[in-house]
């Protein structure tokens, strides 16, 4: 789960904390010990429940995070070039390794947004299509 600001950061932490969600945050303040046993882990498939990821985390450290097939924002990223980053270390489910890694080979990515995430969608989709979609009257929109 990929959180643009440290105070949706705190919220989204708090909210799971109290639902007893298991998870695992990494933000800019984390220690790199828990970083490296975080990384370590989605690479070997043992991580349970969801890896909280912050923005600042990545523009600062730019994290390699391999292993996971899902990618969910929990709002739309400052950094336009972000997305695909991010997006480009999804891998393949276990059936699909042999067709390679990145999102084309079987991984999802959600990307949540409102009428008010038109600038940051506007970088990602282009003027034309971002327009489209805040006015649109559907909640959901495929890119593959």
């Amino acid at each position: 789960l990929f959180v643009p600001s440290y105070f949706d950061f705190v919220r989204v932490r708090q909210l799971l904390r109290d639902e007893d969600v298991p998870f695992v945050g990494l933000s800019e303040y984390s220690e790199p010990p828990d970083v490296a046993r975080a990384r370590a882990a989605l690479q070997r498939g043992e991580l349970e429940g969801l890896l909280v990821y912050t923005e600042r985390a990545h523009f600062f450290r730019r994290h390699l995070l391999k292993g996971d097939a899902q990618l969910a924002f929990y709002g739309l990223p400052s950094y336009a070039h972000f997305y695909p980053e991010l997006a480009q270390m999804l891998c393949a489910a276990p059936s699909d390794q042999p067709r390679g890694g990145g999102a084309a080979a079987g991984g999802t990515c959600v990307a949540l947004f409102s009428k008010y995430d038109l600038q940051p969608l506007r970088r990602l989709v282009g003027d034309a299509r971002a327009a489209r979609m805040v006015a649109d009257r559907e909640t959901s929109f495929l890119f593959q």
